[in-house]
C-alpha cells in the first residue's frame, strides 16, 4: 500500500489516497496522484475516480512544510500539474469526498467534473492564515461558485456539504455510508455508456473555458511565486502553525 493505490478494471480507474492520519499531499504523494492521474488519461478509461481510505476526511490539504523556499518551486510545480491534469483529462472524473476536505485537498476534489460528498463533510480553504493564499481556488472556484463564495473561501470561512452544493461546488450529498455505494454506482452507470459521447460531451462543456482556467491559474501562481511565496510573512505563517502560537504578521 502506497500514499496512492491504483486499480484499473471495467473502463473505470479507481485512485485512492492512503496516507494517514490526513491524506497530507507532501510532494511524493502528490507527484504519485499525477503519475495516476496521467496513466488514466487512455482510451479505454471513461471514469476515473479520486476518494480517500481515510475515515477521517479526504484531505487535509499540501504539506505545509513544502512551502519553504528549498522546496516550494517543486511543491507549486506538482500542484500546477495537478490541476493541469484534472483541468484537461479526457474521462470524465468523480471525487468522493468526506470529512476534512481543506486546502489543496480540496482544490483536487473539487476541480472533478462530478463531486460526491458526505454530509459530514466540512471544505475549508485555510491557507490565508498561514500568510499565503490558494492560487488554484482563487482560479478556478470563481466559475464554480461565483466570486464572492469564493472570496469568502479563501478569507477562510469554512461551509459543510449542504452548503457547497447550494454554492456549486458539490453535485450530490448523500448519507456518510452511502458514498461508496453512489460513487461505484455512478461510476459504473457513466462507464457503461457511449466513451466517444462522454469525451464529446466533456470536450463541449469544456470548450473556451479550460484554455481560460489554465490562464488564470498561470497568473495566480506568478502572483503567488512573485508575492508571497519567499515572503517574511509566510515564513512567519509556516514557523507559527509549526510552533502552534499566534503569528506575528510584519506592517506594511
Amino acid at each position: 500500500m502506497g500514499s496512492v493505490d491504483v486499480e484499473h478494471a471495467d473502463a473505470i480507474v479507481r485512485i485512492t489516497l492512503n496516507r494517514p492520519p490526513l491524506n497530507i499531499l507532501d510532494a511524493a504523494t502528490l507527484e504519485a496522484l499525477n503519475r495516476a492521474l496521467d496513466a488514466a488519461n487512455v482510451p479505454d478509461v471513461r471514469v476515473v475516480v479520486l476518494r480517500s481510505s481515510l475515515e477521517r476526511g479526504f484531505s487535509a490539504g499540501v504539506d505545509i512544510r513544502d512551502h519553504v523556499p528549498d522546496t516550494l518551486n517543486a511543491m507549486l510545480e506538482a500542484v500546477r500539474e495537478n490541476a493541469g491534469l484534472l483541468l484537461t483529462l479526457d474521462p470524465l472524473t468523480i471525487a468522493a469526498v468526506h470529512g476534512i476536505t481543506l486546502g489543496g485537498g480540496a482544490e483536487v476534489a473539487l476541480l472533478c467534473d462530478v463531486v460526491v460528498a458526505a454530509s459530514s463533510t466540512t471544505i475549508g480553504l485555510p491557507e490565508i492564515g498561514l500568510g499565503a493564499f490558494p492560487p488554484v481556488a482563487a482560479a478556478c472556484f470563481p466559475e464554480l461558485c461565483g466570486i464572492r463564495r469564493t472570496v469568502d473561501l479563501i478569507l477562510g470561512a469554512t461551509i459543510d456539504a449542504t452548503a457547497a452544493q447550494q454554492a456549486g461546488l458539490i453535485s450530490h450529498v448523500v448519507a456518510p455510508d452511502a458514498v461508496d455505494a453512489t460513487v461505484d454506482a455512478l461510476a459504473r452507470r457513466l462507464a457503461g455508456l457511449s466513451g466517444v459521447a462522454l469525451r464529446s460531451a466533456k470536450r463541449a462543456w469544456r470548450a473556451g473555458r479550460t484554455e481560460m482556467a489554465l490562464d488564470r491559474l498561470d497568473a495566480a501562481m506568478a502572483i503567488y511565486v512573485e508575492s508571497v511565496g519567499r515572503s517574511a510573512d509566510a515564513a512567519e505563517g509556516i514557523a507559527a502553525f509549526l510552533e502552534k502560537r499566534e503569528p506575528a504578521w510584519r506592517h506594511h
